[in-house]
């Protein structure tokens, strides 16, 4: 256990006797930790002056390619659908969808509860293509309803590693479920620090989504949902120390910060998908350095731009940024291929900078 102190439910999964070595297909990577972080219900203007003020640790995060105007699944803006979209690479619906619609705790195991069994053939994820390169891999969420993943991924549900060397057939090495905010925070942050491998984690901050369902989703400095928005921004401080203070850690790590939807429509819920207050999402990208802020859409000009209207159906050619860029992104990012199968991001993730740019380079701690 991570923190036996607090109040945190941890299942581990010991994936393999094959301690993670650096895959062959990493060479030369640029990131050996990424994270992707979903802040549920994250509404895109709490992070707009003058309220991103009050918000040290996002305003941070904030200092690389991003984008306010990225969206949610094209039919969905519920929590778990949308989720199971950023680790697949798949809308939900559609010949290539996850299939995945409830939004509550799953089934067991056996009684269906796997996102294989329920669409009927094994929906490969980016823990699958990050564990089996040798990749530890952790969940770290907020809502119970995310055993889904342990279900469908941690358990012999998963698929074996057919490569060598055979690193197991569970593809989530920790998971961890924590009520508080705070716990998240820290959990992560000790995990980075004691990292002996590259690493891919997926970290859940259920804060906003529990304020807006309770108090409506308000912009205001003096509402309970930004009050909650707060909360997260502390809890995400310990990480960047974590990343600041470890060597091995420093110009090393990424983060992909989204969310699942926004809110607000009807009152008190997000479940009318074709309202902007619901589909419309941040999407960032911070490389591990506080470099000036860019504008992700416009360093990738065939996402279009839309309207904040328009959240843009699902059979466009042409595609905006959506929260189900992320597992891609996060996995090139570590210099692995995209996720088998998977729709966005692939065969080529979000592009990070121009041509005439490089990345940033590795920091000297």
């Amino acid at each position: 256990m991570l923190f036996p102190s607090l109040s945190l439910v941890i299942a581990l999964t010991l994936s393999s006797a094959v301690p993670p070595q650096p895959s062959e297909s990493r060479e030369g990577s640029q990131f050996d930790h990424v994270l992707i972080i979903s802040i549920d219900g994250l509404r895109p203007e709490a992070l707009e002056p003058p309220l991103v003020g009050q918000l040290p640790t996002l305003t941070r995060l904030l200092r690389g390619p991003h984008t306010l105007d990225a969206r949610t699944d094209a039919d969905f803006t519920i929590t778990l659908p949308n989720h199971v979209a950023m680790l697949t690479g798949r809308p939900v619906d559609g010949p290539e969808g996850h299939g995945w619609k409830l939004n509550t705790d799953p089934p067991g195991a056996t009684q269906g509860g796997t996102l294989h069994a329920n669409r009927g053939f094994y929906v490969a994820s980016v823990f699958d293509v990050a564990h089996d390169a040798g990749v530890s891999t952790m969940v770290a969420a907020s809502k119970t309803k995310f055993w889904l993943l342990e279900q469908s991924y941690a358990s012999k549900a998963a698929q074996p590693d057919r490569s060598e060397p055979d690193y197991g057939q569970p593809k989530i090495d920790v998971f961890v479920f924590a009520e508080a905010m705070r716990d998240v925070g820290h959990s992560v942050a000790d995990r980075l620090r004691r990292a002996s491998g590259p690493t891919l984690d997926f970290v859940h901050f259920a804060a906003p989504d529990i304020a807006g369902h309770s108090y409506d989703w308000i912009i205001s400095s003096e509402s309970k949902y930004f009050a909650a928005i707060r909360t997260v921004d502390a809890a995400l401080a310990p990480i960047l120390e974590a990343i600041d203070t470890t060597p091995a850690l420093c110009g090393r790590t990424a983060i992909i910060l989204t969310a699942d939807h926004g809110g607000g429509v009807p009152r008190k819920t997000h479940t009318d998908a074709t309202c902007p207050l619901n589909f419309r999402i941040p999407f960032l990208v911070w490389l591990g350095a506080d470099a000036p802020a860019s504008d992700l859409i416009a360093l990738n000009p065939d996402r279009p731009r839309p309207a904040r209207e328009s959240r843009v159906a699902r059979t466009d050619p042409a595609q905006p940024i959506r929260n189900a860029d992320a597992g891609n992104l996060a996995l090139s990012l570590l210099g692995l291929p995209p996720i088998p199968g998977s729709t966005y991001g692939n065969p080529r993730s979000l592009r990070l900078a121009t041509p005439l740019q490089t990345q940033p380079e590795k920091l000297t701690p």
